[in-house]
């Protein structure tokens, strides 16, 4: 991340200082690559893997910019004579800018933010051979900015094919993911559930062949009785969440939430309220994500606050995004490095958000306790 970052701000000094010391003739020839080289610079500083809206936007106004000054030099301007050398280099940057635009929106934008701006840099880049053509026929104008489409989509069916590669690896990946769990829910139920149960057997005809005169074995079998009938209850527990976890639709989504917190409230003595700010659905996958991270977090509070009076679940709607934050009030100072590191569901959850366009952040809160905030675009996963 910060060397994308170290890349953009080198490549905006580079853009400025060539703008100063190799000027193209006229100067207005300057405003498409510069826009469209601060569109890059944006595009690598928020990130290729999660860029956010600022990237799409930063695309979709370098493309705007580029068109508009093609018709302002079109309708207004005079193509005057054969350009220099450093107006040649201009009119050739502005393109590759584009190109580049065009790649990193379909190789990494959600995909309604993706066709957008990637329409929007790839007809600039058809469009920028109309300012070197004047006085031909209509036909000969539409066959230049055809061939000049054609890098752009290049560009874009290259970066699909490799964002369809990605995807696809995940999803070979989930498929092992989903057999390696019904492999092991089925060795639970064949072996180790047939031979706790053998345990409970004994134990139960050890208390009355055995123990009818001494209390204490008595007592000590009804104990390893009861301790297996327990183990058994929660084998089938796991049992069952490793089979619906093959599923093809989510565990749990947003309507699940309330239910979820009455659990987690009636059993134990701390206090969970929901507070909900959502005008409409959030699609099923934002709704996954949002369970299984309010499940990690209440695990969490379980587990790490102890002393925790009160847990809120704040489900809101902010800006085209949703934003599911769970926050405890557990006492003393918050122990930030055991919270932030214990288990693997949480970096799970992060995994799970990032493949969504979204972030979770998690800490400690002031006065006291802990919170875990995910935000998902709602752009993409509203309607599935």
């Amino acid at each position: 991340m910060i060397g994308l970052r170290l890349v953009a701000a080198a490549g905006t000094l580079a853009l400025l200082v060539g703008a100063v010391r190799l000027p193209a003739d006229p100067a207005v020839l300057m405003i498409g690559p510069l826009v469209a080289g601060l569109a890059v610079a944006v595009v690598l500083a928020t990130g290729p893997a999660r860029p956010g809206p600022l990237a799409p936007a930063a695309t979709i106004g370098a493309g705007a910019a580029s068109i508009a000054l093609t018709a302002w030099l079109r309708t207004i301007a005079d193509p005057g004579t054969e350009p220099d050398a450093a107006t040649g280099l201009w009119i050739l940057l502005e393109p590759a800018l584009l190109l580049v635009l065009v790649y990193a929106a379909v190789r990494w934008s959600p995909p309604r933010a993706a066709i957008a701006s990637a329409a929007a840099a790839g007809t600039a880049t058809a469009l920028i051979v109309q300012r070197m053509l004047t006085g031909e026929p209509f036909l000969s104008l539409l066959a230049a900015s055809a061939l000049w489409l054609v890098p752009a989509l290049v560009a874009g069916a290259a970066a699909w094919y490799l964002r369809w590669s990605a995807a696809e690896r995940e999803r070979t990946v989930e498929r092992a993911r989903q057999d390696q769990r019904l492999s092991l829910a089925g060795e639970l139920h064949d072996f180790v559930a047939h031979d706790v149960s053998e345990i409970v057997a004994r134990a139960q005809a050890g208390r009355m062949v055995l123990a009818g005169d001494d209390p204490k074995l008595a007592t000590l079998l009804e104990q390893i009785e009861t301790a297996g009938v327990r183990a058994l209850e929660s084998m089938d527990r796991t049992v069952h969440a490793l089979q619906q976890d093959t599923a093809r639709h989510p565990v749990g989504g947003l309507d699940d939430i309330d239910a979820l917190a009455r659990r987690f409230a009636a059993s134990g003595d701390v206090a969970v309220v929901v507070d909900r700010r959502l005008p409409g659905g959030a699609g099923r996958e934002n709704g996954a994500v949002a369970y299984r991270a309010v499940v990690e977090a209440l695990t969490n509070v379980r587990r790490h606050a102890p002393t925790a009076a009160k847990v809120s679940i704040v489900l809101a709607e902010e800006d085209g995004w949703l934003r599911v934050t769970v926050a405890d009030d557990g006492r003393g100072a918050p122990r930030s490095k055991s919270r932030a590191s214990a288990g693997l569901g949480l970096p799970g959850i992060t995994e799970r958000a990032e493949r969504l366009g979204g972030i979770v952040e998690a800490g400690p809160r002031e006065p006291r306790g802990w919170q875990v905030a995910v935000r998902l675009p709602l752009g993409q996963g509203a309607s599935t």
